[in-house]
């Protein structure tokens, strides 16, 4: 019985997601609606059965991408069918992975996608045009993001154990603080803008600008109890000066966003968010907790700092 390739609404897909351990907060059906202008989503069938679903991601409106600031886009399998006992796991990824690249490419002319944590195989995508040396391949990153995993089981003595004896020192430091900075449930989408503006200088502007048209989107997305933002604010200015936003999916939280004001760097005030910003997820019934992304040295040792172990996951493009 031959795979067949096609489009699903949107609320077949979350009917699928909802039934899918790779359905993360990034490719939930109604949240990347938010955060990409266009999103159309492809199902594999066998016989009635499907197999795995694939968002196709157009950010603004035309061009095949992924939307800034997600992870994690691209195929999710069912559960009723995956994972794959291993006599069989190679011949129907191939037949499904090979399916969705055909259609894909057919309709779109290029592929662009983050894959799920634990789908490692990537070698029908390796193989693709593997003895067709004329025609382009796919380029396969590996990446990593850092993850606290296991949060329920944890107590909070526990967690805080983890952290890097640094960390856990500047939590004592600005803990007796005679006035430590407060929580603040007032910010607004304009504080975590201008609080990107001052923090982040390593990135092109291009980055940038996408960046800070996606921060609306996602203020959106907690607005409607996908997530929260946990921000601080100055003791005497009661000024925005550090926000960590959160985003929820399948009892995973997802740091999206992690600014602290340069005036309170070296304070203590960005373990003493990110402290707070574990312990609400764990609350809320989140078992895992994702840094989202440890790519680049010192940001990676910084999420490590905390306790977070790394997680493989792969970036897939063609034409690579």
């Amino acid at each position: 019985m031959a795979i067949e390739i096609s489009l699903i609404n949107e609320n077949e897909a979350l009917t699928h997601w909802a039934n899918s351990s790779h359905g993360s907060v990034f490719n939930h059906p109604k949240i990347l609606g938010v955060l990409s202008q266009v999103v159309d989503w492809w199902a594999a069938k066998k016989g009635k059965q499907t197999q795995a679903i694939w968002p196709v991601c157009k950010p603004n409106g035309s061009d095949v991408d992924l939307p800034d600031l997600t992870y994690y886009v691209g195929p999710l399998w069912s559960n009723e069918v995956y994972p794959l006992p291993g006599h069989r796991s190679l011949a129907r990824t191939t037949e499904v992975y090979n399916g969705f690249i055909e259609k894909l490419i057919e309709n779109y002319g290029s592929i662009v996608a983050s894959l799920p944590k634990g789908l490692h195989d990537v070698r029908v995508f390796d193989w693709w045009n593997y003895h067709q040396k004329s025609k382009p391949r796919f380029q396969i990153r590996p990446r990593f993001t850092a993850c606290i995993e296991g949060l329920q089981e944890k107590s909070e003595e526990q967690i805080l154990a983890d952290f890097r004896q640094l960390r856990r020192r500047e939590l004592r430091s600005i803990e007796k603080e005679t006035t430590p900075p407060q929580r603040s449930f007032h910010w607004t989408a304009d504080d975590l803008t201008n609080l990107y503006l001052e923090v982040v200088d390593d990135q092109t502007e291009e980055i940038k600008k996408a960046n800070l048209n996606q921060i609306p989107s996602l203020v959106k997305l907690v607005n409607h109890g996908y997530g929260e933002v946990v921000a601080y604010q100055d003791p005497v200015s009661q000024r925005t000066i550090a926000a960590c936003l959160l985003l929820y999916g399948n009892h995973e939280a997802n740091m999206v966003l992690n600014l602290v004001d340069n005036q309170w760097r070296g304070t203590g005030l960005s373990a003493l968010m990110i402290k707070e910003a574990i312990l609400s997820a764990k609350s809320k019934g989140m078992s895992t907790f994702d840094f989202n992304g440890a790519n680049s040295p010192n940001r990676g040792d910084d999420k490590h700092s905390y306790g977070a172990k790394p997680v493989l996951y792969f970036e897939i493009k063609y034409p690579g």
